[in-house]
């Protein structure tokens, strides 16, 4: 499947086609950020909070050695140029608060249909 760029976003697009995944509907795409502590994840928060659909705050798990994190809610057809953008722009405010981004996902049917 040519039609995804050879990065890791075309990479995750081009299995989830391979999947059967419905790649041509809206669907929810969560975007995983994470911070060194909870006042800047919070800060993250407060920024991102008339950018995407909807935030929450992730406390840390300590069975898992991470910190806080954010995950950043958004509706949309999950094509290539729309999830770099919305990873950017969210990668751009996370910074700010020495946080990054750790990836996207989206939850699906077992018919490959949007969750």
């Amino acid at each position: 499947m040519s039609e995804f760029p050879d990065d890791e976003n075309g990479a995750v697009l081009r299995q989830m086609a391979e999947q059967g995944i419905d790649l041509v509907s809206p669907r929810t795409i969560e975007f995983e950020h994470c911070f060194p502590d909870e006042t800047r994840a919070r800060g993250f928060l407060a920024a991102v909070a008339g950018m995407v659909r909807e935030a929450r705050l992730i406390p840390p798990d300590p069975d898992e050695g991470r910190g806080w994190e954010v995950e950043c809610t958004e509706r949309m057809v999950p094509t290539h140029a729309a999830i770099t953008e919305t990873e950017q722009r969210l990668a751009d405010v996370a910074k700010r608060f020495d946080g990054y981004g750790d990836g996207w996902g989206s939850l699906s049917h077992t018919d490959g249909s949007p969750a």
